[in-house]
C-alpha cells in the first residue's frame, strides 16, 4: 500500500470503520498536554477505565468514542524522569509491561522527536479477554516526573490504524514547556 491511499490525521476527514472521522488537537492533563485525536473522543470514566484496564493499572485519563475502535490513555506518575533518561524509562517499561499484559511482545522500541519534546516509544502486541491488540507506548519527560501514554487498537487493524497512530504520538505537544527552554 502507497503512502499516498493511506489515511492521515491531518486529513480533512478519516474513515475509521466506515465512520467519517475529523481529527483535532486537544488539551488534556490538566492543560499540561495536547494531542491530535477524534473530535469526538470524551474522557472515558472510572468504570469504563476499569472495564478496558480489568487485570492492570488503568491510565489516569482514558479517551475514545462510542465506535471505539482505538483508545488514548495518559498518566502522569510520581517517578522523576529527566528527558535525558528515557532509556532508562524505556528499560523499566520494557521490564514491567510484560508482567501487566498477557503473551505481551516487543514489537519495536525507539526514541522519537514530538511537536516539542522527545518521547521513548515502545510498540508492543498482546492479548486481552476480548481480541489480539496493538499498543503503542510513549514516555516522556513532563514537569520532571514520567509521562506514561498509550494507544491501542486491534491487531487485526494495524496495517491501516500504525501510520495514524504514529501521528498521534508525534502530534504531542508538552505545554508546561516555554518556547525556548524548560518550564
Amino acid at each position: 500500500m502507497s503512502n499516498v491511499n493511506k489515511p492521515s490525521i491531518y486529513d480533512p476527514c478519516v474513515m475509521l470503520h466506515d465512520r467519517k472521522t475529523v481529527f483535532s488537537r486537544k488539551t488534556v492533563l490538566d492543560g499540561k498536554v495536547s494531542l491530535v485525536m477524534p473530535e469526538d473522543f470524551v474522557l472515558l470514566d472510572e468504570a469504563t477505565r476499569r472495564k478496558l484496564y480489568a487485570v492492570s493499572d488503568a491510565p489516569g485519563e482514558l479517551y475514545s468514542n462510542e465506535q471505539g475502535c482505538f483508545v488514548v490513555g495518559l498518566k502522569l506518575t510520581g517517578t522523576r524522569l529527566a528527558d535525558a533518561q528515557l532509556d532508562a524509562g524505556m528499560d523499566i517499561m520494557k521490564k514491567v509491561f510484560p508482567y501487566s499484559a498477557h503473551n505481551a511482545q516487543l514489537l519495536s522500541a525507539k526514541i522519537m522527536q514530538a511537536q516539542n519534546a522527545p518521547l521513548g516509544v515502545l510498540a508492543y502486541a498482546h492479548e486481552t479477554l476480548l481480541e489480539k491488540v496493538y499498543q503503542i507506548m510513549f514516555l516522556s519527560s513532563l514537569g520532571g516526573h514520567m509521562l506514561v501514554g498509550s494507544l491501542h487498537f486491534s491487531l487485526k487493524d494495524s496495517e491501516w490504524m500504525l501510520p495514524m497512530a504514529e501521528e498521534i504520538i508525534g502530534s504531542y505537544c508538552d505545554l508546561t514547556k516555554k518556547e525556548g527552554g524548560e518550564s
